[in-house]
């Protein structure tokens, strides 16, 4: 995935990561959630943005979550030729405002064929539990 950064304007190139990768990351995203406290049921438009701010604010204290993302990250590369570590910020401080733009594009990468397998999983399984009738329907 390629993209030009709105503060910056440089050129960044988002690559997947490595499976094992991948899936630390997916872990430490799940740990954000339960940690955030979020009732996905619960969520309206109304608190939405709390929610998702919560979730951010979560992510981005954990230094777990961050070691996971920087792994992804290493595979990326800013504006031609720098790979995307914590050192490339301390070396580009002028970076740091492309930061989170960059930071959503790896995770989005990383994340969306864990969310889609789940989608679809979850789906198939409410799918399978309105075709069955309740055990109140059964006795009748």
């Amino acid at each position: 995935m390629e993209f030009i950064t709105t503060n910056g304007q440089k050129k960044v190139t988002i690559n997947v990561a490595p499976f094992k990768d991948m899936c630390a990351l997916k872990s430490e995203a799940f740990k954000c959630l339960q940690n955030a406290s979020i009732n996905l049921k619960e969520i309206d438009t109304g608190t939405a943005l709390d929610s998702i701010i919560g979730v951010l604010i979560t992510a981005d204290t954990s230094e777990t979550f961050n070691n996971a993302l920087f792994k992804c990250l290493s595979r990326c590369v800013y504006d031609e030729f720098h790979t995307i570590t914590p050192q490339f910020f301390e070396d580009c401080p002028e970076a740091i405002e492309d930061y989170y733009e960059i930071v959503a594009k790896c995770v989005e990468l990383n994340l969306r064929p864990f969310w889609k397998s789940l989608v679809t999983a979850f789906k198939a399984t409410i799918a399978k539990v309105e075709v069955q009738p309740s055990s109140d329907q059964k006795q009748q």
